[in-house]
């Protein structure tokens, strides 16, 4: 079957990381499985249904094909989605797969530069948090080999999800850390800019997973009162406390970050901001996350508009108690939190420079 291709440039680094965490090399299954995170959220939202794959407990909750069952439908004529639809096998697996069905496609792509690591200390104890993955000066080519039919429904489906991601949300792991905003440098795949014409229902219910309709997406633009490059000459952005034993500062990567990727790492900054935004511990948690539990809320890094004005984006789902307050505080709140100690007000201003809700995204893809 004929390959399609989508060429990317990453504007905050990508990770996918490995089963210990570490990303010496940049994983196909961790784009896959970032793609399936925002493919599934988009059929919710349409009204559909998709499973949750990763559930180890209850077999109600992740799809499974029956083989033979599926044959035997096939056999009596049923099309191939006809059959898939008859054994419950809901949207996202019929694309991506499940147990007793594989995906459709498989990706391929070669990218292994790693960016400079930095490392930013939390503020209440002696842990570090480090910024890490893979940039580029080029870009990247993501090729899509169909190893079955893919129908036109799925293309634009997998269209949308990747117009979502460039415009509104990040690609790949550790979002919520800053990591993923890319930009779609051309985007070869079939369908491309068609409406999504077909026709969703849920036999199923809710199962509480994420869903675009639930989603708000923000980008705030910071502008500082002098360029960037002199901030970080004057080692002014904040990287740890005065009494965090053997902090391995580094300025000259701080420098590489800015003057070879055009990106300012302030994610954790930026999550330092939000946190205390949520009054109530046990929503805090929900909000953020905690051990064994995902985050609801993602933010990036700094991306470059200009010598003096990076955008961030702050993105994410279910979480009504706190949205509007971001955009009230996020300034007040990143004054006290993007530069040392002592340090003067370097930030001029920080703007919302696009808002947007997933029912608005929804509406657009009809």
């Amino acid at each position: 079957m004929e390959e399609f291709s989508v060429t990317i440039k990453p504007l905050t680094p990508i990770w996918t990381g490995d089963a210990n965490g570490k990303s010496s090399t940049l994983r196909e299954t961790g784009i896959i499985g970032s793609l399936r995170w925002w493919y599934e959220a988009l059929i919710r939202g349409l009204g559909g249904y998709a499973c949750d794959p990763t559930d180890e407990i209850s077999s109600n909750k992740r799809c499974k094909l029956e083989h033979d069952k599926f044959v035997k439908d096939r056999k009596e004529g049923k099309s191939t989605k006809e059959a898939l639809d008859n054994r419950k096998i809901c949207q996202a697996c019929q694309l991506f797969g499940c147990t007793g069905w594989s995906r459709k496609f498989k990706l391929e792509m070669n990218f292994n530069t790693t960016i400079p690591e930095i490392w930013i200390g939390t503020r209440r104890r002696d842990l570090k948090r480090n910024v890490s993955g893979f940039m580029s000066d080029g870009t990247i080519t993501l090729i899509f080999v169909p190893l079955k039919e893919i129908s036109e429904d799925e293309w634009r489906l997998l269209n949308a999800t990747l117009n979502i991601i460039e415009n509104y949300g990040a690609l790949g792991a550790r979002i919520s850390q800053g990591n993923g905003v890319i930009k779609i440098v051309k985007n070869r795949l079939p369908h491309v800019n068609e409406k999504i014409i077909q026709k969703f229902k849920n036999d199923y219910g809710d199962n509480n997973l994420p869903n675009l309709k639930d989603f708000f997406f923000y980008q705030f633009q910071l502008k500082f009162t002098k360029e960037v490059s002199e901030l970080i000459d004057k080692k002014v952005f904040w990287t740890h406390r005065n009494n965090h034993r053997n902090f391995p500062d580094n300025w000259e990567n701080w420098k590489k970050l800015w003057n070879d990727y055009y990106f300012l790492p302030i994610a954790f900054h930026v999550r330092d901001s939000l946190r205390p935004l949520e009054k109530d511990r046990n929503r805090r948690h929900n909000v953020f996350g905690e051990l064994g539990k995902g985050s609801k809320i993602f933010v990036s890094h700094g991306y470059k508009i200009d010598e003096r004005t990076v955008e961030v984006r702050i993105f994410g789902h279910d979480i009504d108690s706190i949205k509007n307050t971001i955009k009230d505080k996020l300034q007040e709140n990143l004054k006290k939190n993007l530069f040392s100690n002592g340090i003067d007000d370097y930030l001029d201003s920080c703007s919302l420079s696009k808002e947007k809700v997933g029912r608005q995204l929804l509406e657009g893809l009809k």
